[in-house]
């Protein structure tokens, strides 16, 4: 069943190759334009086109001052400067379409729906049954002066060529996370990452490993470089095995370094775990030639580990 989803307010919140598939044509519809350009008059023809976007519980004057509000104003015109051509884009969906429906051939593609969030970083993407949102306001640069205020390892994340990258892990994530269990381990859990990661680069076999990730050139050679030492590291400490919630926050989640508490740290990039469970992943994919991606998804972590015959890359 749809979601009532509000697009202004923090509560806004699914192998084979088939002869009959053809080459995916997408529309994407501008709704921040149109809403920026309506009136007290058109406005409830907006509302009958995207009415998921207007909860019933809020009158219209909401909406009307919004579209008075000077900090709305701004944002709709950023959007639009940074937006006025959405063709790369467009192109870069439809290729993930294309190899996403040669993974799921009976898929439907969703709406696909353009918007402002108020620059809420944690959803630039919502995926459902049959919407797609892409929050372009969370996508504007790096250096754009709206996200002046935030750390420098989340403007990173900023950009517009990672529209396509995020759109393709929510599509991971969901299939990765159909089954949730209590009580994950560690490499439990960066495993399942490594599978979000790896889907995601089989969906965009063109962008490379750093950006499917997030890393920067120099984080991802650093990781690479030390992929036995930190390997080690997570044995000698009894990380693989422990249910630590807090392992997540220093070695999963995004943040400016993981948190080895060592000199170290501050060369880390963060989410080093991921990266772990994405070799992982990787080596298991290598070890067994008969599995596909919709075997991997559905495989136990612990069976991927297991079965992996995972050896970490050095460089002697």
């Amino acid at each position: 069943m749809q979601k009532v989803l509000f697009f202004l307010f923090p509560f806004f919140f699914t192998t084979c190759n088939n002869s009959n598939y053809q080459h995916v044509e997408i529309e994407i519809e501008r709704f921040e334009d149109i809403f920026s350009a309506s009136d007290i008059n058109s406005l409830d023809k907006v509302k009958q086109d995207f009415p998921f976007l207007f909860p019933s519980q809020f009158e219209d004057q909401i909406w009307i001052d919004r579209l008075s509000d000077t900090i709305q104003n701004e944002i709709f015109k950023e959007v639009k400067l940074s937006f006025s051509d959405l063709s790369v884009q467009k192109n870069s969906i439809q290729v993930f379409y294309d190899n996403y429906l040669k993974y799921n051939i009976e898929y439907k593609i969703p709406r696909i729906i353009t918007l402002t969030t108020d620059v809420d970083y944690r959803k630039k993407i919502i995926l459902t049954d049959s919407l797609l949102l892409i929050g372009l306001d969370n996508y504007l640069g790096k250096s754009h002066f709206f996200y002046s205020s935030f750390p420098e390892y989340l403007r990173f994340t900023f950009i517009k060529e990672n529209i396509v990258i995020d759109i393709a892990k929510e599509y991971a994530s969901s299939s990765v996370y159909n089954e949730k269990l209590d009580n994950y381990t560690f490499i439990e859990k960066i495993i399942n990452q490594g599978k979000i990661l790896y889907f995601t680069s089989a969906m965009l076999p063109e962008t490379q490993p750093s950006k499917i990730i997030g890393y920067s050139n120099e984080d991802y050679a650093w990781a690479l470089n030390n992929e036995k030492d930190i390997w080690s590291n997570f044995i000698e400490n009894n990380h693989l095995f422990s249910t630590d919630n807090n392992l997540d926050t220093r070695f999963i989640r995004l943040a400016p370094f993981s948190k080895f508490y060592l000199s170290i740290d501050n060369e880390s990039p963060s989410m080093i775990g991921k990266y772990i469970g994405w070799q992982v992943v990787k080596s298991f994919m290598n070890a067994n030639n008969s599995v596909n991606l919709k075997d991997l998804i559905q495989e136990k972590p612990m069976y991927i580990y297991n079965n992996s015959k995972y050896k970490p890359y050095t460089n002697e």
